[in-house]
Protein backbone atom coordinates (compact mmCIF):
# COMPACT_ATOMS: atom_id res chain seq x y z
CA UNK A 1 0.00 0.00 0.00
CA UNK A 2 1.65 3.49 -0.71
CA UNK A 3 1.83 5.93 1.82
CA UNK A 4 -0.20 9.62 0.91
CA UNK A 5 2.30 12.07 0.44
CA UNK A 6 1.49 14.96 3.06
CA UNK A 7 -0.14 17.83 1.95
CA UNK A 8 1.76 21.27 1.90
CA UNK A 9 0.25 24.53 1.51
CA UNK A 10 0.38 25.94 -1.50
CA UNK A 11 1.10 29.86 -2.21
CA UNK A 12 -0.48 29.29 -5.60
CA UNK A 13 -3.98 28.41 -3.86
CA UNK A 14 -3.83 31.55 -1.81
CA UNK A 15 -5.85 33.81 -4.35
CA UNK A 16 -8.54 31.12 -4.34
CA UNK A 17 -8.61 30.94 -0.53
CA UNK A 18 -8.91 34.38 0.37
CA UNK A 19 -11.65 34.68 -2.73
CA UNK A 20 -13.82 31.81 -1.12
CA UNK A 21 -13.28 33.64 2.59
CA UNK A 22 -14.28 37.41 1.15
CA UNK A 23 -17.49 35.42 -0.65
CA UNK A 24 -18.31 33.07 2.76
CA UNK A 25 -17.90 36.49 4.71
CA UNK A 26 -20.53 38.53 2.02
CA UNK A 27 -22.84 35.53 1.97
CA UNK A 28 -23.09 35.40 5.64
CA UNK A 29 -23.47 38.93 5.89
CA UNK A 30 -26.31 39.26 2.90
CA UNK A 31 -28.43 36.98 4.98
CA UNK A 32 -27.82 38.60 8.23
CA UNK A 33 -28.96 41.62 6.90
CA UNK A 34 -32.14 39.74 4.62
CA UNK A 35 -33.29 38.49 8.12
CA UNK A 36 -32.96 42.10 9.65
CA UNK A 37 -34.76 43.66 6.93
CA UNK A 38 -37.33 41.05 6.82
CA UNK A 39 -38.25 41.68 10.80
CA UNK A 40 -38.27 45.26 10.45
CA UNK A 41 -40.39 45.01 6.79
CA UNK A 42 -42.84 42.46 9.05
CA UNK A 43 -42.86 44.80 12.41
CA UNK A 44 -43.40 48.28 11.06
CA UNK A 45 -44.03 48.07 7.20
CA UNK A 46 -47.69 46.04 7.76
CA UNK A 47 -51.06 47.04 5.39
CA UNK A 48 -52.45 48.89 7.85
CA UNK A 49 -49.52 51.56 8.57
CA UNK A 50 -49.54 52.25 5.27
CA UNK A 51 -52.39 55.39 5.78
CA UNK A 52 -50.75 56.76 8.36
CA UNK A 53 -47.21 56.66 6.65
CA UNK A 54 -49.14 58.12 3.34
CA UNK A 55 -50.44 60.94 5.58
CA UNK A 56 -47.34 61.68 6.86
CA UNK A 57 -45.54 62.05 3.26
CA UNK A 58 -48.42 64.55 2.42
CA UNK A 59 -48.22 66.37 5.57
CA UNK A 60 -44.21 67.05 4.86
CA UNK A 61 -44.46 67.55 1.40
CA UNK A 62 -47.38 70.24 2.02
CA UNK A 63 -45.30 71.99 4.56
CA UNK A 64 -41.97 72.33 3.11
CA UNK A 65 -44.21 74.07 -0.33
CA UNK A 66 -46.19 76.21 1.94
CA UNK A 67 -42.94 77.48 3.52
CA UNK A 68 -44.21 76.12 7.60
CA UNK A 69 -41.38 73.93 7.93
CA UNK A 70 -37.59 75.37 7.10
CA UNK A 71 -35.21 73.09 5.50
CA UNK A 72 -32.67 75.12 7.83
CA UNK A 73 -32.89 77.75 10.16
CA UNK A 74 -31.10 77.21 13.16
CA UNK A 75 -27.54 74.83 12.35
CA UNK A 76 -26.44 73.81 15.65
CA UNK A 77 -23.73 71.14 13.91
CA UNK A 78 -21.01 73.73 12.27
CA UNK A 79 -18.40 72.18 13.32
CA UNK A 80 -15.71 74.11 11.26
CA UNK A 81 -15.66 77.55 9.88
CA UNK A 82 -15.49 75.87 5.90
CA UNK A 83 -18.47 74.28 6.78
CA UNK A 84 -20.01 78.07 7.56
CA UNK A 85 -18.68 78.95 4.75
CA UNK A 86 -19.91 76.25 2.63
CA UNK A 87 -23.45 76.84 4.58
CA UNK A 88 -23.22 80.55 3.41
CA UNK A 89 -22.09 79.80 -0.16
CA UNK A 90 -25.50 77.43 -0.44
CA UNK A 91 -27.31 80.14 0.66
CA UNK A 92 -25.94 82.25 -1.80
CA UNK A 93 -25.42 85.07 1.26
CA UNK A 94 -23.89 87.90 -0.29
CA UNK A 95 -23.47 91.31 1.70
CA UNK A 96 -22.99 93.46 -1.43
CA UNK A 97 -26.19 92.22 -2.55
CA UNK A 98 -27.48 93.35 0.58
CA UNK A 99 -26.06 96.55 0.90
CA UNK A 100 -27.67 97.33 -2.63
CA UNK A 101 -31.20 95.89 -1.44
CA UNK A 102 -30.84 93.02 -3.93
CA UNK A 103 -31.44 90.60 -1.64
CA UNK A 104 -32.50 90.26 1.91
CA UNK A 105 -30.98 88.57 4.83
CA UNK A 106 -30.49 84.37 4.77
CA UNK A 107 -32.66 82.83 7.77
CA UNK A 108 -29.28 81.28 8.89
CA UNK A 109 -29.09 80.94 13.02
CA UNK A 110 -25.53 79.90 14.12
CA UNK A 111 -25.71 78.26 17.53
CA UNK A 112 -21.90 78.47 17.91
CA UNK A 113 -19.24 79.18 16.57
CA UNK A 114 -16.78 76.77 15.20
CA UNK A 115 -13.44 76.65 17.72
CA UNK A 116 -11.60 77.13 14.48
CA UNK A 117 -12.67 80.74 13.21
CA UNK A 118 -9.88 82.25 14.68
CA UNK A 119 -7.33 80.59 12.48
CA UNK A 120 -9.00 82.52 9.19
CA UNK A 121 -6.21 83.88 7.65
CA UNK A 122 -7.66 86.12 5.15
CA UNK A 123 -8.84 89.53 7.04
CA UNK A 124 -11.46 90.56 4.65
CA UNK A 125 -13.00 86.59 4.97
CA UNK A 126 -12.79 86.65 8.76
CA UNK A 127 -14.66 89.98 8.61
CA UNK A 128 -17.60 89.02 6.03
CA UNK A 129 -18.01 85.81 8.17
CA UNK A 130 -18.49 87.71 11.62
CA UNK A 131 -20.96 90.08 9.52
CA UNK A 132 -23.10 86.96 8.34
CA UNK A 133 -23.36 84.84 10.99
CA UNK A 134 -24.19 87.90 13.64
CA UNK A 135 -26.61 89.65 11.19
CA UNK A 136 -29.40 86.87 11.37
CA UNK A 137 -29.09 86.90 14.90
CA UNK A 138 -29.51 90.89 15.79
CA UNK A 139 -32.37 90.73 12.82
CA UNK A 140 -34.19 87.86 14.08
CA UNK A 141 -34.24 89.33 17.72
CA UNK A 142 -35.39 92.72 16.28
CA UNK A 143 -38.11 90.88 14.58
CA UNK A 144 -39.50 89.47 18.08
CA UNK A 145 -39.24 92.84 19.66
CA UNK A 146 -41.31 94.60 16.72
CA UNK A 147 -44.16 91.79 17.19
CA UNK A 148 -44.52 92.41 20.12
CA UNK A 149 -44.52 95.94 19.61
CA UNK A 150 -46.83 96.21 16.54
CA UNK A 151 -48.99 93.96 19.33
CA UNK A 152 -48.96 96.61 22.11
CA UNK A 153 -49.68 99.43 19.76
CA UNK A 154 -52.65 98.05 18.30
CA UNK A 155 -53.93 97.13 22.07
CA UNK A 156 -53.16 101.18 22.42
CA UNK A 157 -55.64 102.18 19.47
CA UNK A 158 -58.29 99.77 21.08
CA UNK A 159 -58.00 101.64 24.61
CA UNK A 160 -58.00 105.33 22.41
CA UNK A 161 -61.35 104.41 21.25
CA UNK A 162 -62.36 102.91 25.14
CA UNK A 163 -63.23 99.27 23.46
CA UNK A 164 -62.53 96.37 25.83
CA UNK A 165 -59.46 94.20 25.45
CA UNK A 166 -59.85 90.63 25.06
CA UNK A 167 -58.51 88.06 27.72
CA UNK A 168 -55.45 87.39 25.53
CA UNK A 169 -54.85 90.68 24.86
CA UNK A 170 -55.29 91.90 28.37
CA UNK A 171 -52.83 88.91 29.95
CA UNK A 172 -50.09 90.03 26.91
CA UNK A 173 -50.90 94.07 28.25
CA UNK A 174 -50.40 92.83 31.81
CA UNK A 175 -47.36 90.81 30.87
CA UNK A 176 -45.48 93.82 28.92
CA UNK A 177 -46.25 95.85 32.35
CA UNK A 178 -44.00 93.35 33.93
CA UNK A 179 -41.27 92.33 31.76
CA UNK A 180 -40.46 96.45 31.22
CA UNK A 181 -41.65 97.25 34.72
CA UNK A 182 -43.71 99.34 34.36
CA UNK A 183 -47.51 99.97 37.13
CA UNK A 184 -48.71 102.78 34.87
CA UNK A 185 -51.40 102.31 32.19
CA UNK A 186 -49.51 104.46 29.63
CA UNK A 187 -48.51 102.29 26.69
CA UNK A 188 -45.96 104.74 25.91
CA UNK A 189 -44.13 104.38 28.83
CA UNK A 190 -43.83 100.79 27.79
CA UNK A 191 -43.39 101.65 23.67
CA UNK A 192 -40.41 103.96 24.89
CA UNK A 193 -38.65 100.46 26.14
CA UNK A 194 -40.45 98.19 23.54
CA UNK A 195 -38.30 98.51 20.32
CA UNK A 196 -35.70 97.38 18.19
CA UNK A 197 -32.41 97.93 18.56
CA UNK A 198 -29.80 99.62 16.28
CA UNK A 199 -28.28 96.64 13.84
CA UNK A 200 -25.78 99.14 12.96
CA UNK A 201 -24.72 99.67 16.73
CA UNK A 202 -24.78 96.30 17.63
CA UNK A 203 -22.38 95.20 14.79
CA UNK A 204 -19.87 98.21 15.95
CA UNK A 205 -20.23 96.73 20.00
CA UNK A 206 -19.56 93.06 19.14
CA UNK A 207 -16.55 93.81 16.84
CA UNK A 208 -15.42 95.86 19.74
CA UNK A 209 -15.86 93.34 22.12
CA UNK A 210 -14.82 90.54 20.39
CA UNK A 211 -12.13 91.76 17.87
CA UNK A 212 -14.00 90.68 14.88
CA UNK A 213 -14.49 86.82 16.59
CA UNK A 214 -11.00 86.41 18.27
CA UNK A 215 -12.73 86.63 22.04
CA UNK A 216 -12.12 83.69 23.98
CA UNK A 217 -15.43 84.65 25.78
CA UNK A 218 -17.01 84.43 22.20
CA UNK A 219 -15.15 81.36 21.57
CA UNK A 220 -15.94 79.37 24.75
CA UNK A 221 -18.58 81.44 26.17
CA UNK A 222 -20.78 82.39 23.47
CA UNK A 223 -20.91 86.09 25.02
CA UNK A 224 -20.71 88.38 22.06
CA UNK A 225 -21.07 91.69 23.86
CA UNK A 226 -19.14 91.22 27.14
CA UNK A 227 -21.74 91.88 29.24
CA UNK A 228 -20.92 91.98 33.10
CA UNK A 229 -22.38 89.26 35.80
CA UNK A 230 -21.84 89.47 39.28
CA UNK A 231 -22.91 86.27 40.50
CA UNK A 232 -20.31 84.07 40.50
CA UNK A 233 -20.88 82.13 37.24
CA UNK A 234 -19.43 83.32 34.23
CA UNK A 235 -15.43 83.26 32.80
CA UNK A 236 -12.98 85.63 34.75
CA UNK A 237 -11.47 87.97 32.58
CA UNK A 238 -7.72 87.89 32.61
CA UNK A 239 -7.12 91.99 32.74
CA UNK A 240 -9.13 92.48 35.39
CA UNK A 241 -8.72 95.48 37.37
CA UNK A 242 -7.86 95.43 40.28
CA UNK A 243 -10.96 96.07 42.88
CA UNK A 244 -13.43 94.95 40.04
CA UNK A 245 -15.36 91.36 40.92
CA UNK A 246 -17.25 90.78 37.79
CA UNK A 247 -16.67 88.08 35.69
CA UNK A 248 -18.23 87.61 31.88
CA UNK A 249 -21.90 86.37 31.22
CA UNK A 250 -21.80 83.17 29.30
CA UNK A 251 -24.89 81.64 27.53
CA UNK A 252 -25.66 78.54 25.45
CA UNK A 253 -26.08 79.90 22.28
CA UNK A 254 -25.31 83.07 20.29
CA UNK A 255 -28.45 84.23 20.30
CA UNK A 256 -29.15 84.18 24.32
CA UNK A 257 -26.26 86.30 24.34
CA UNK A 258 -28.31 89.02 21.42
CA UNK A 259 -31.38 88.56 23.28
CA UNK A 260 -29.73 89.60 26.74
CA UNK A 261 -27.87 92.87 24.81
CA UNK A 262 -31.22 93.90 23.36
CA UNK A 263 -33.07 93.41 27.19
CA UNK A 264 -29.88 95.62 28.65
CA UNK A 265 -30.50 98.21 26.34
CA UNK A 266 -34.13 97.79 26.41
CA UNK A 267 -34.68 97.17 30.27
CA UNK A 268 -32.26 98.64 32.54
CA UNK A 269 -31.43 102.00 34.31
CA UNK A 270 -28.27 102.88 32.89
CA UNK A 271 -29.75 103.10 29.01
CA UNK A 272 -32.85 105.74 29.63
CA UNK A 273 -30.66 108.13 27.75
CA UNK A 274 -30.14 105.79 24.52
CA UNK A 275 -33.81 104.61 24.80
CA UNK A 276 -35.41 108.40 25.06
CA UNK A 277 -33.03 108.79 21.67
CA UNK A 278 -34.35 106.14 19.90
CA UNK A 279 -37.83 107.25 21.18
CA UNK A 280 -36.75 110.76 19.07
CA UNK A 281 -35.62 109.32 15.90
CA UNK A 282 -38.92 106.74 15.45
CA UNK A 283 -41.31 109.44 16.19
CA UNK A 284 -38.72 111.77 12.93
CA UNK A 285 -38.92 108.53 11.30
CA UNK A 286 -35.61 108.03 10.72
CA UNK A 287 -33.45 105.33 10.95
CA UNK A 288 -31.80 104.12 14.07
CA UNK A 289 -27.60 105.10 12.49
CA UNK A 290 -25.43 103.51 15.01
CA UNK A 291 -22.88 106.23 15.03
CA UNK A 292 -25.94 108.77 16.29
CA UNK A 293 -27.24 106.14 19.23
CA UNK A 294 -23.60 105.49 20.63
CA UNK A 295 -23.42 108.82 21.89
CA UNK A 296 -25.58 107.73 24.26
CA UNK A 297 -23.78 104.86 25.56
CA UNK A 298 -21.33 106.14 28.12
CA UNK A 299 -22.07 103.56 30.47
CA UNK A 300 -21.77 100.48 28.58
CA UNK A 301 -17.72 100.46 29.19
CA UNK A 302 -15.20 101.63 31.72
CA UNK A 303 -13.75 103.41 29.14
CA UNK A 304 -16.41 105.78 28.43
CA UNK A 305 -15.79 108.35 25.82
CA UNK A 306 -13.18 106.37 24.08
CA UNK A 307 -15.36 103.56 24.08
CA UNK A 308 -17.82 105.48 22.23
CA UNK A 309 -15.82 106.87 19.60
CA UNK A 310 -13.86 103.43 19.14
CA UNK A 311 -17.41 101.81 17.82
CA UNK A 312 -17.91 104.77 16.26
CA UNK A 313 -15.28 104.14 14.14
CA UNK A 314 -15.50 101.30 13.43
CA UNK A 315 -19.56 101.75 12.06
CA UNK A 316 -17.99 104.55 9.98
CA UNK A 317 -14.76 102.41 8.61
CA UNK A 318 -17.18 99.82 8.02
CA UNK A 319 -19.94 101.14 6.54
CA UNK A 320 -22.12 99.19 9.00
CA UNK A 321 -24.76 102.05 8.98
CA UNK A 322 -25.75 100.11 5.60
CA UNK A 323 -27.58 97.51 7.26
CA UNK A 324 -29.88 99.35 9.66
CA UNK A 325 -32.92 98.57 7.32
CA UNK A 326 -32.05 95.35 6.07
CA UNK A 327 -34.65 92.50 6.65
CA UNK A 328 -34.80 88.76 6.67
CA UNK A 329 -36.06 86.55 4.20
CA UNK A 330 -39.95 85.48 4.45
CA UNK A 331 -39.79 82.31 5.86
CA UNK A 332 -41.26 80.67 1.61
CA UNK A 333 -37.67 82.69 0.60
CA UNK A 334 -35.60 80.39 2.54
CA UNK A 335 -36.83 76.58 1.35
CA UNK A 336 -34.17 74.58 -0.49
Amino acid sequence: MKKKKKSHFNLKNLPIIIKNRIVGLYLFLAHQINIRLNFIYRKFFRREFVPIYCALLIFLITAIISGTVVLYDTNSHITSYRKMQQLFLEANYNLDKIRNKEMDVPRIFIKTLPSDFNMIESTKEKKDMFIKFLLPLILKKNEELLADRNKLISIKEKLDKNQSLTESEQKFFDLMKQNYKTTTQNIDDILVKLDEISVSMALGQAIQETGWGESRFLIQGNSIFAEWTWGGEGMLPRARKDGLIHRIKTFPTLYDSVDSYANNLNKTRYYAGFRRMRAKLRKENKPFYGRWLMSSMIHYSTEKNKYILDVKRIIRDNNLDDFNDVKLQKIEENNV
